[in-house]
Order: structure tokens, then C-alpha cells, then sequence
């Protein structure tokens, strides 16, 4: 799977971070991972799926750079 990053929090090092999935149109979230009990049980994951936690900011600049 072909990556290309959109945007992130810093400009390098590890931070929430937007990438593009090449040529699908699907987006991959890099961010903070969701532990909290009552935060996971009012989401209520199914298998095989996870909870990040990103800065709103990050998709605000997502939205009007990338899918605006």
C-alpha cells in the first residue's frame, strides 16, 4: 500500500499525521490512541477496528487543502 502524507501536526518526527492511500481515495489517521473506558464504550468498536484521537485543527486543514 502506497502512502503520500497530506498533512500533519509537525513537520517531521511522529505526530497525528493525515496520509492519502494512493489511488483509492481513502484517507489513514495517525494519532493518539483512545485507552478510556467510557470514551471506547460509548464508541463501541467492532473487531478489527481502533479509536485514534487527532487535533480538530488537523482536519480543518485536511478539508480546505485536500478535499475542499
Amino acid at each position: 500500500m502506497k502512502l503520500t502524507r497530506l498533512a500533519g501536526e509537525c513537520e517531521r518526527g511522529t505526530c497525528p499525521t493525515v496520509y492519502a492511500v494512493d489511488g483509492t481515495g481513502d484517507l489513514i489517521v495517525q494519532g493518539y490512541v483512545v485507552d478510556d473506558a467510557e470514551a471506547l464504550t460509548t464508541i463501541r468498536l467492532p473487531a478489527g477496528e481502533t479509536a485514534v484521537r487527532i487535533p480538530a485543527s488537523l482536519i480543518r486543514r485536511i478539508s480546505s487543502e485536500y478535499l475542499g
